[in-house]
């Protein structure tokens, strides 16, 4: 389906004339000036969000051929730093310039049907012509875009990069309102299991990026649904394996999320919300929770930082109550603390409400107000010099 008409709307905004504003950025008219008589378009997540009307900043461009002398040009006129992605694989190329990253690929001939055929969603499948306003879209991701719907472009898009399962959890906490359809979600489920084969660190990186979003409650609803725990099923002796109360986990995420939004921004949500899911984690062969965060650590699931992070989270049984124990809670746990209060109390449900929480944190605050750093360093009893003085040593 190619678009040429004025009346191509999306929630009553005319794109032809959106996207012919779009078109007049210095990137993209530079970009049609190095490519010359070659087609060339902006697809993906630039354009999605163009159509949306969000913000975005990098690009990706699809040229016809000749991709090493258009990104040349390119990267001449920005100006910005090319770097060839592709080897001897195929032809990719990235411009990393101050505040912009262009992603190009030269499809070397291949229709650009063919192309968009390859993508993984249909609000990812449409094309814009550069510098002309003309939209392909043979995948109808115009429609979709309006229906909120995350639909997979063919019966293949995630058996060719089972990592784009997680991708599409991620783009449901990304965009608000956007639904997974019945049949995505079925083909999803059926190529969960092939993450086993993709590599570590794209995972890992796909879900560090999952666990910071806004929307984080959308995106864990789709792993819930395809049976998926964020980065550790893979360390499970049986992953896939059902969680045994999948509504007690999203009733604390749920309540980790509203007890965030009240700590004044000091909540490490990523953390708090990554803990929640290795506290509901089943247990097996009697591992404990943090031997299981130890494992994902060498398996590559996790950082060394997001480790020790996270077993300073799960190491306490929960909020101490008298101010002894809270003092040493604020010792043991420094700047973290207001991560693991919220986690602790999220997952204990204890306290049970946001004003009993709120009263809990005054409390804390008000003691790290009246000690100062001192709660979090304590003086030491004897100084080195009071010590030698004692023992009746020299200095």
């Amino acid at each position: 389906m190619t678009h040429r008409d004025s009346d191509l709307l999306l929630h009553g905004v005319n794109l032809e004339r959106h996207f012919t504003t779009l078109l007049q950025r210095r990137p993209l008219v530079l970009a049609a000036e190095a490519a010359g008589p070659v087609a060339c378009h902006l697809v993906g997540g630039a354009l999605r969000d163009a159509a949306l009307g969000l913000e975005f900043r990098d690009l990706d461009l699809v040229i016809e051929h000749d991709g090493m002398t258009f990104a040349s040009q390119l990267a001449s006129r920005l100006p910005a730093r090319l770097v060839k992605l592709g080897g001897d694989r195929f032809a990719a190329y990235r411009l990393v310039a101050d505040d912009l990253t262009v992603d190009i690929w030269d499809r070397q001939g291949v229709a650009l049907e063919a192309d968009l055929a390859r993508r993984d969603l249909t609000i990812h499948s449409f094309a814009l012509e550069i510098p002309d306003t003309t939209v392909v879209d043979p995948f109808s991701g115009l429609i979709d875009l309006a229906g909120k719907n995350l639909r997979a472009t063919s019966e293949t898009s995630f058996s060719s990069d089972p990592l784009r399962v997680l991708r599409l959890a991620r783009f449901a906490g990304q965009l608000p309102g956007f639904t997974a359809t019945e049949r995505t979600l079925e083909l999803a489920t059926d190529s969960a299991a092939d993450l086993d084969r993709v590599p570590i660190e794209r995972i890992r990186g796909e879900l560090e990026q999952l666990l910071k979003l806004p929307g984080f409650l959308s995106a864990a609803e789709i792993l819930l649904q395809l049976n998926l725990y964020p980065g550790l099923w893979l360390s499970q002796p049986g992953h896939g394996a059902s969680i045994p109360d999948r509504e007690e986990l999203q009733s604390r995420l749920r309540h980790l999320e509203l007890l965030a939004d009240h700590s004044r921004g000091r909540v490490e949500r990523a953390t708090a919300r990554q803990a929640v899911l290795f506290a509901c984690l089943p247990s097996s062969s009697g591992q404990t929770v943090a031997g299981t965060v130890e494992r994902c650590q060498r398996d590559g699931l996790l950082t060394r930082a997001s480790a020790k992070r996270l077993k300073i989270l799960m190491c306490w049984d929960g909020l101490p109550r008298d101010t002894e124990g809270q003092r040493w809670f604020l010792h043991r746990t420094g700047s973290l603390w207001p991560t693991v209060a919220c986690f602790l109390a999220a997952r204990d449900n204890r306290p049970s409400t946001l004003s009993e929480y709120q009263e809990v944190m005054a409390r804390l605050d008000a003691i790290c107000l009246e000690s100062g750093e001192e709660v979090f360093e304590p003086k030491p009893l004897v100084t080195g010099a009071e010590l030698v003085s004692l023992l009746g040593l020299q200095e």
